[in-house]
């Protein structure tokens, strides 16, 4: 090994296209949010001494040409990509021309795919070590071993190939305290003004999203929660209200998209990250995700006052019978309680639908898009039911219908791979349109829309909302299916 370049570390989110991520037109309108994975690792190794180069390849649109152009001008001993399932064949193309390149280059994956998916990622021999959960403290010790210090038997958290057998060792524990935790490294940002959400969710730029928690408690079926888990951890209101301050007074920023999900699970914590950012005198909008049952009017009334102006709610099914299947345990009535508060208070907000759950019909379905139609909902994200890697439902998923998981690019949320029994492909595309089309083509929702071109980012909001229109008014897609 070169001694010049033993401890550079290039860190690289693959170059997928919003074409891929979203199947049609409505790519367009989505928007692009920091893969916080790769920069809060980037931080951690930077921190143990590690020469860092860090690549988006999605959002700063790069061909693999010019990442490869990269990797040799900053010639790293390793490289870590960061994947998801539906990005996996790009990750896998990366490795292969990185192979080919540079072929003493050690090749990690970390991120969802590999975590939930070990035996199928590193099967293709690309990929010289799989690194499974949270990455921070398994990436440092595995890169001191590689380095000789160290069994590789012994590193926790890790997969890899021996005598062509695919070994995984024991899970390493989750990181417990997250407030011993670098910032993610905004600064090796290549321009942090190329992230923002989708047109309707955001009032103001700059805008950041970042995480202040891990591991989700719920039961959602259809969730996977292989990298963070069910345990639950957060940082303290201090560590939150530290990130704010530096974001705000370094990079400007006006609005804060909280990824968490669920950022008002611990109320008290809430209410004291907004009374210490009052008593700081710092001010901005913000979103987040949150579950129908977790919230009240105080709480909403105080998340008003301090800059909320919209929240997204997973509300998946009009059926009650597919919400208990789906283990998602909330209740129509608390639905509309959180909804209607919302919309007292002025918060906007947005509904998470899916369509093709198990145990999905015609019927349920149908309930499912009167129900958004009828909940004073200010916007809705339709998406496929996709039984992706890691989640509880991937794994009985065949007892309630056909599932196809011969492309993993197909794992995108808008292409149907899992058909419930009774239905067809075609039948779930057109009731996900069916469900776009009656919600948005009415007056006072295009309206809102085409007053929103008016202001900050107006333009920017104009070419996302003609491209999901012109979603809207086409046909399905049925070729490649």
């Amino acid at each position: 090994m070169d001694n010049k370049n033993n401890n550079r570390v290039y860190l690289l989110y693959p170059p997928i296209s919003k074409k891929e991520r979203y199947s049609s037109d409505l790519g367009s309108a989505g928007g692009e949010q920091i893969p916080l994975g790769i920069f809060c690792l980037a931080a951690y190794l930077r921190e143990k001494g590690y020469e860092m180069a860090v690549t988006d390849g999605e959002s700063e649109k790069l061909t693999t040409k010019q990442i490869t152009r990269q990797i040799k001008k900053f010639d790293p001993f390793v490289v870590g990509i960061s994947s998801t399932t539906v990005a996996f064949h790009r990750a896998l193309e990366m490795a292969k021309l990185i192979k080919k390149k540079f072929p003493k280059v050690i090749i990690l994956i970390g991120g969802p795919h590999v975590t939930s998916n070990y035996k199928d990622a590193l099967s293709f021999g690309v990929f010289d070590y799989g690194v499974l959960r949270e990455g921070e403290i398994t990436t440092v010790e595995l890169l001191k071993t590689i380095k000789g210090k160290g069994k590789i038997e012994e590193v926790k958290g890790i997969a890899y190939k021996k005598d062509g057998k695919v070994i995984v060792n024991e899970p390493r524990e989750y990181i417990k305290n997250l407030d011993e935790l670098p910032f993610p490294a905004y600064d090796l940002i290549e321009d942090i003004n190329l992230y923002t959400p989708d047109l309707s969710n955001y009032m103001s730029t700059p805008v950041v999203n970042i995480m202040t928690s891990r591991g989700c408690p719920n039961q959602c079926t259809f969730c996977d929660r292989a990298v963070f888990g069910q345990f639950y951890r957060e940082m303290s209101a201090e560590r939150v209200v530290e990130l704010i301050k530096y974001l705000v007074e370094r990079y400007k920023v006006r609005e804060i998209d909280f990824v968490d999900d669920t950022f008002l699970i611990n109320k008290l914590r809430f209410k004291k990250i907004f009374r210490l950012l009052k008593e700081e005198g710092i001010k901005f909008y913000w979103t987040c995700t949150s579950r129908v049952n977790v919230v009240d009017y105080e709480i909403l009334k105080l998340a008003k006052e301090t800059g909320c102006w919209h929240i997204a709610f997973g509300i998946e099914s009009g059926d009650e019978g597919i919400l208990k299947l789906i283990k998602k345990n909330i209740t129509m009535e608390q639905v509309r309680k959180a909804l209607g508060w919302c919309k007292e208070l002025g918060i906007k907000s947005k509904g998470y639908f899916i369509v093709g759950h198990p145990g999905d019909t015609l019927e349920t379905i149908n309930k499912t898009i009167k129900l958004a139609y009828n909940l004073p909902l200010d916007d809705i994200l339709v998406t496929i039911n996709t039984p992706i890697p890691g989640s509880p439902q991937y794994y009985f998923i065949k007892e309630y219908g056909d599932f196809d998981e011969s492309d993993w690019s197909k794992f995108n949320c808008w292409r149907p791979v899992f058909i419930p029994k009774g239905l067809t492909k075609e039948i779930l595309l057109k009731k996900q349109r069916e469900m776009y089309r009656k919600f948005y083509v009415r007056p006072r929702i295009i309206w809102r829309y085409l007053r929103g071109t008016l202001g900050r980012g107006g333009m920017k909001r104009l070419k996302s909302l003609m491209g999901a229109a012109k979603y809207l008014m086409s046909k399905p897609n049925l070729e490649g299916l």
